[in-house]
C-alpha cells in the first residue's frame, strides 16, 4: 500500500512540475500582451520563460520558442523606439536581442508542424504530395516578423563591425542574406537583388577575414564575386585570405581574375602571377604578361624589376642589369630593385677567381650603394645582411662591425 501511495505521489509531483512549466508559458504570454511594458519587464519575462525552454515537457513546443523570440524582437523594437526619441541606446545589446530572437524563432518553426488528423484520430494524407498533411500555428506570424526586420539585420551587422565584434557582424549579415533570398521574402515582394546580396556577402566575408576565419572569408568573398560584386577591395581581401591559407592554386586563379578585371593598375596581382610562372618555369607566360603590363603602364618600377629577374634566369646577369636600373630610375627607393641590382653586381664579382682583384673590388664598390640603401629599407632581410657582411670583409671595411 505504501508503494502505491509513493507511486501516486511521484506521479502527482511530476504532473505538477509539467503543469508548472506550462503555467509559466501561459503567464508570460499574458504578461507580454500588456500595453505599458518596458524593456525591463520584457527582460523579466524572458528570464522567466528561459526555464520552460530547457524543460523536457515544454522545450519542444513551438509556442515556447515563439514567445521567447517575440520577446527578443520586442526588446529590439522598443530600444529602437527609444533611440528615435533621443534616448541613448546600446546598439550591440539591441543587435544581440535581434540575433537571439531570430535563432529562437528558427527553433519554433522546426517544431511548428502538427499532423492533421480526421475525426477518428488518423493522419490525413495530402492528395497532391501523398504525404501527411500538416498545419502550423505560429509560422506565419514568425515569418512576418522576421521579414519585417530584414533590413535591421544588415544595420546591426554594421554596428557589430564598427565595434570590432566580427563574429556577430558575420552572423547578422548571414541572417540578413538568408531572409533577403527566402521564399517568404519573395512572396512578400521584398527579396533583394543579387547586387545587394553580393554587397552584403562581401562585408560578411570581410568580417570573417578580420576574425581570422579565412575559410569562411574565402567562401563569402567568392559568393560576393559570383553575385556580381567585383571591387578591388574584394580581390585584395580574397587574395590575403588565400595567402594565409597557403592555397597557391586558388590564389593564382584569383590573382589572374583580378588582373584581367582591374587591368594593370596593381603590381601585386602581376607579382603573384610572375612568381607562379617562375616557380613552374613557364617563362613564355611570364614574358607575355610582363611585356603586356609594361606596354600598358611603363612607369611601374615593379614590372621592370620582375622583368629583370626573368631575364636574369633566361639570359644571364648582364642582360638583366638594364631592367633593374630602369626600375630604380622610376623609383629610387624601390627596395627589391635596389637589392636585385646590387645582388647582380655582387654575383658578377664572386665568379671572379681573385676576389681581391681590382675588377672584383670595383664590382663590390658599384654594388654597395644599392645594397646599403636596400638594407636601410629592409633591415630584417638576412640574405641582404650576409651579402653586405661578405663585401665589407673582402674590402676590409669597418662597417662590418655595425651590422
Amino acid at each position: 500500500m505504501r508503494k502505491i501511495v509513493i507511486a501516486i505521489f511521484v506521479m502527482f509531483a511530476g504532473f505538477n512540475l509539467v503543469y508548472a512549466q506550462q503555467r509559466i508559458v501561459n503567464e508570460v504570454k499574458k504578461e507580454i500582451s500588456g500595453l505599458t511594458l518596458t524593456i525591463d519587464s520584457y527582460k523579466n519575462s524572458l528570464k522567466k520563460i528561459s526555464k520552460a525552454l530547457e524543460h523536457e515537457e515544454t522545450k519542444e513546443k513551438a509556442e515556447t520558442w515563439w514567445l521567447a523570440g517575440k520577446i527578443q524582437y520586442s526588446i529590439y523594437d522598443m530600444m529602437m523606439n527609444n533611440k528615435a526619441s533621443g534616448e541613448k541606446v546600446n546598439p550591440l545589446e539591441a543587435g544581440l536581442a535581434l540575433i537571439d530572437g531570430y535563432d529562437k524563432f528558427q527553433v519554433a518553426l522546426v517544431n511548428d508542424s502538427v499532423i492533421v488528423t480526421d475525426k477518428k484520430g488518423n493522419p490525413v494524407i495530402d492528395k497532391k504530395t501523398k504525404k501527411y498533411k500538416v498545419k502550423t500555428k505560429y509560422s506565419q506570424d514568425i515569418m512576418n516578423r522576421i521579414v519585417a526586420h530584414m533590413v535591421d539585420y544588415s544595420a546591426v551587422a554594421g554596428d557589430f563591425y564598427l565595434a570590432n565584434d566580427w563574429l556577430n557582424a558575420y552572423r547578422a549579415w548571414d541572417i540578413y542574406c538568408e531572409i533577403a533570398t527566402s521564399e517568404w521574402a519573395k512572396k512578400k515582394k521584398i527579396a533583394e537583388p543579387d547586387s545587394v546580396i553580393g554587397y552584403n556577402r562581401f562585408f560578411q566575408g570581410l568580417a570573417a577575414y578580420q576574425a581570422k576565419d579565412y575559410d569562411k572569408a574565402i567562401i563569402q568573398l567568392a559568393n560576393a564575386r559570383n553575385l556580381g560584386y567585383r571591387k578591388k577591395a574584394l580581390y585584395d581581401t580574397w587574395i590575403d585570405a588565400l595567402i594565409q591559407q597557403q592555397d597557391t592554386i586558388y590564389l593564382v586563379s584569383v590573382a589572374h581574375e583580378a588582373h584581367d578585371m582591374l587591368g594593370a593598375n596593381d603590381p601585386r596581382y602581376v607579382h603573384i602571377l610572375i612568381n607562379h610562372y617562375l616557380k613552374t618555369k613557364n617563362y613564355d607566360e611570364a614574358n607575355n604578361l610582363l611585356d603586356e603590363v609594361i606596354e600598358s603602364d611603363s612607369l611601374v618600377a615593379d614590372y621592370y624589376d620582375l622583368k629583370g629577374r626573368l631575364v636574369e634566369i633566361e639570359h644571364g646577369i648582364d642582360n638583366s642589369v638594364p631592367y633593374y636600373q630602369k626600375a630604380i630610375e622610376i623609383n629610387p627607393e624601390h627596395p627589391m630593385a635596389l637589392f636585385d641590382l646590387g645582388n647582380a653586381l655582387y654575383n658578377k664579382a664572386i665568379i671572379i677567381n681573385d676576389q681581391r682583384s681590382t675588377e672584383a673590388r670595383n664590382l663590390y664598390a658599384e654594388a654597395l650603394p644599392y645594397l646599403e640603401k636596400a638594407y636601410k629599407i629592409m633591415p630584417m632581410n638576412e640574405v641582404l645582411k650576409n651579402i653586405l657582411s661578405r663585401i665589407y670583409y673582402v674590402m676590409g671595411s669597418s662597417k662590418l662591425d655595425s651590422l
